[in-house]
């Protein structure tokens, strides 16, 4: 079997992925003091569709990789206007994102030398401080035009407030279910565990034992008749002892519903593990939501986007 393959998707339009550093997951105008939940859930995939034939995906942890807040300003058509930041000092190695009125201006080492109809300016990471031209030296942002500022807090100075405050928490909201038929051409070499017992590769949870043979062909006994088995163990009771070494196995299996009634909170040093393994075109499904705290300077809301990291064993 392939690798597993684990992307994230919108569960009202499961064809592009989210959650990534291009396609971040967008939670839209956060008010401090007030929960904001993701309007839609995500579904966490594991090789969606079969293409790949992968294995399951186990020990599945995430964590936040990265936040970024959006700050909407407008521009009162002054020379050499300035806007600060709220959470200072400003991760370097993330490109900020400055648009006028929906038009991205270029961010510049200097305005000295710029033309007069250059749409750039200048961002200290530092200070958080944007500051754009005087109409000689790159060009002035006309009065009334909307300015966004969009940023990630420095992580490793005092302008973590949005990581160790865990805004972000997660829960599973439920699973998409399609079985996996293991062993209808070649039956799985399983584990016997006694005479009376094996225990399959994959599981939770089996949801059909087709049979349990003495041989690759499955010809013969089928030991299982009359079993019975542990679909959230993979542990199959056979009807009649086996004697041989190896047991082989066709059965079927899918993702174990692991629906969670509470929130855990995510940060940048503390990951979040999701129950149950992922099987090949199973997923699971994930809700969000952001909680500001009421003592944040957020000024009427911050515009909130994630990006999640998903770690994970076969």
């Amino acid at each position: 079997m392939a690798n597993p393959n684990l992307e994230m998707y919108q569960s009202d339009s499961p064809t592009t992925e989210v959650g990534t550093v291009g396609n971040p997951i967008d939670f839209g105008n956060c008010l401090a003091g007030e929960d904001t939940d993701l309007s839609y859930d995500l579904l966490l995939w594991n090789d969606k569709a079969s293409v790949l034939g992968s294995e399951d995906a186990k020990t599945i942890l995430v964590e936040l990789l990265r936040m970024y807040l959006t700050q909407n300003e407008v521009s009162d058509g002054a020379a050499s206007q300035t806007f600060t930041a709220t959470y200072i000092p400003v991760l370097e190695d993330v490109a900020v994102e400055i648009t006028v009125d929906t038009v991205e201006w270029t961010v510049v080492s200097s305005l000295s030398g710029q033309t007069a109809t250059a749409t750039v300016c200048t961002f200290n990471y530092t200070t958080g401080v944007l500051t754009f031209g005087d109409g000689v030296n790159g060009s002035i942002p006309t009065t009334a035009a909307d300015i966004s500022i969009v940023y990630t807090p420095d992580l490793a100075s005092h302008g973590k407030l949005v990581y160790d405050e865990q805004w972000l928490s997660i829960k599973s909201n439920g699973v998409i279910q399609n079985e996996v038929h293991v062993g209808s051409v070649t039956p799985e070499e399983s584990t016997k565990i006694d005479a009376d017992s094996v225990q399959v590769l994959h599981y939770p949870e089996l949801t059909e034992i087709v049979g349990v043979w003495d041989n690759a062909g499955k010809t013969g006994t089928n030991y299982y008749t009359s079993g019975s088995y542990d679909a959230s163990l993979g542990i199959i009771y056979l009807g009649s002892s086996l004697s041989a070494t190896t047991p082989y196995v066709e059965y079927k299996y899918q993702i174990k519903d692991d629906i969670q009634t509470s929130y855990s909170t995510l940060g940048l040093a503390e990951s979040v593990s999701l129950t149950n393994r992922i099987p090949q075109n199973n997923a699971k499904r994930i809700q969000l939501k952001i909680t500001v705290p009421s003592t944040a300077s957020t000024e009427g809301g911050a515009y909130i986007k994630v990006v999640l990291r998903v770690y994970y064993t076969f």
